[in-house]
């Protein structure tokens, strides 16, 4: 059989093979010889098996989808910030791409590309994918790239090289800042800095982390794209390493009883600390605390509030308003919505009207982790983003809906269900059971039967008001009579 060969092209009993349900590939005949026929029948098949994995994928909310860029060959589509030198629609960042990795179209290639799928999602949430040559393909050949090979230079150097590249895609304010921080540098600095890149070298950093921990994935994932930077494609010490994402640990989320205990504990001084943070007047803490609390604020965002709007006397619903320019942004921008108190009396119990900035001088990184030094010494048993989850768990056995807690938080749908409402451990599933279950059926049967005396006394009431107006309007027509 000739290789040459496009079983695209083919047809049969009237029907393109690109028209038939792939599912039905068993089904296909095809008019020529049995080995063509063969080849258009494996054709359909993989197609098939592609329909399948792209349904998984969409499944786990991977953004990238398989497609068959050819007969022989399976290629990865998606949306990815524009490649060097490109630009998206009305000048968008972000531009749909189909990235050929030269997988074959067969049962491995699948595998393989489903893998290369889940990687790239995962480099676009975690704002790590970069374009290296082995994505551009032959685009690399066409664009200066700084990925050069050299032995000479030192890690820190690459790392120079590493970070300016990265502000090619970033805006240099405080999330970029954070995020260079938080999923870059922190990780890089496990390397030896003053050495070339080597083995050797990813082993030292390795080394500093244990097996089946975040740090280890992260870190293994971070120097992966590093060496992809620096034109290495050699991974053999990396996969050695290489550690499945461990499952985050059950949080001790605080029920509304220890919120307000907390209240009082975090107001307590401690004579063994002489710092200004710990001689700041008691009730300056508690502030913070029960905005924390009253609000599921993430601790940057106490010193984004609108003061004003939130002191305003027309705010008679105690609306939290955040004003981003304030700390130079937020996580996720201005809010859509304000943000109310789910425990309206909250407000008046912390005295949050009466406003009170604990002392607290720095940036704004800096401020925030003293309010986690703070709970730390306070022994209160949980930290501030602990207050978070009890705000959204709140909700949740408040009825109020997902979407509308969501808009509250400021964050997705998605985000709300994946990351807050696992913290709901079995006791607190059991008592949302009680009390939106049983004790809703408990009220609503006392109440219907409160109500149903109500009734029957109103139309006692009525009847009698009515026996009344009869009496009266028969005497008026008897007067009427003798008139």
């Amino acid at each position: 059989m000739p290789y040459t060969f496009d079983p695209r092209k083919s047809a049969w009993d009237g029907t393109p093979i690109e028209q038939w349900e792939p599912s039905k590939w068993k089904q296909w005949k095809g008019k020529q010889a049995d080995e063509p026929a063969k080849i258009e029948r494996e054709y359909l098949r993989i197609k098939h098996a592609i329909h399948q994995a792209n349904a998984a994928l969409s499944l786990d909310r991977v953004k990238i989808r398989l497609k068959l860029t050819s007969a022989k060959s399976i290629g990865l589509q998606g949306t990815f910030p524009c490649k060097p030198g490109d630009v998206g629609k009305q000048g968008s960042p972000n531009k749909q791409y189909t990235i050929s990795c030269g997988f074959a179209a067969s049962d491995a290639g699948v595998k393989m590309a489903v893998l290369k799928a889940r990687e790239l999602d995962l480099s676009l949430i975690t704002k790590q994918f970069q374009w290296t040559p082995e994505l551009l393909g032959k685009q690399a050949q066409k664009i200066e790239v700084i990925h050069d090979i050299n032995s000479g230079k030192l890690i820190s150097e690459l790392i120079q090289e590493y970070e300016r590249e990265f502000w090619k895609t970033h805006e240099q304010n405080r999330r970029g800042i954070r995020t260079w921080e938080t999923h870059y540098i922190r990780h890089l600095k496990k390397l030896p800095q003053d050495v070339p890149m080597s083995a050797q070298a990813l082993e030292i950093a390795l080394e500093k982390t244990q097996p089946n921990t975040s740090s280890r994935f992260f870190l293994v994932w971070q120097l992966k794209k590093f060496c992809e930077f620096c034109g290495i494609d050699d991974f053999k010490t990396i996969h050695a390493y290489a550690t499945p994402k461990p499952h985050p640990t059950i949080r001790k989320i605080p029920t509304d009883e220890e919120i307000i205990q907390g209240f009082t504990k975090i107001g307590l001084p401690l004579s063994v600390y002489t710092s200004k943070e710990n001689i700041t007047q008691p009730e300056q803490w508690q502030w913070a605390y029960g905005m924390l609390a009253t609000y599921g604020l993430r601790p940057h965002e106490l010193f984004a509030v609108d003061i004003a709007a939130f002191i305003n006397p027309a705010n008679t619903f105690h609306l939290v308003n955040l004003n981003p320019r304030l700390t130079d942004g937020t996580k996720t921008g201005e809010r859509s919505c304000g943000i109310p108190p789910l425990h309206p009396h909250w407000v008046d119990l912390f005295k949050l009207k009466d406003i009170r900035f604990p002392h607290n001088e720095g940036k704004l990184n800096n401020k925030t982790a003293k309010l986690y030094i703070k709970f730390r010494t306070a022994d209160t048993g949980f930290r501030p983003y602990d207050l978070r989850h009890a705000y959204a768990i709140r909700g949740h056995r408040l009825r109020v809906p997902i979407k509308t807690m969501a808009d509250y938080m400021g964050h997705t749908v998605q985000e709300h269900t994946k990351t807050y409402q696992r913290w709901m451990n079995e006791d607190t599933n059991l008592a949302i059971y009680q009390e939106v279950v049983i004790h809703r059926q408990g009220t609503t049967k006392e109440a219907m039967k409160e109500r149903i005396n109500e009734l029957e006394a109103e139309n006692l009431a009525l009847k009698a008001e009515n026996a009344t107006l009869r009496s009266l309007l028969v005497q008026h027509q008897l007067g009427e009579l003798l008139i």
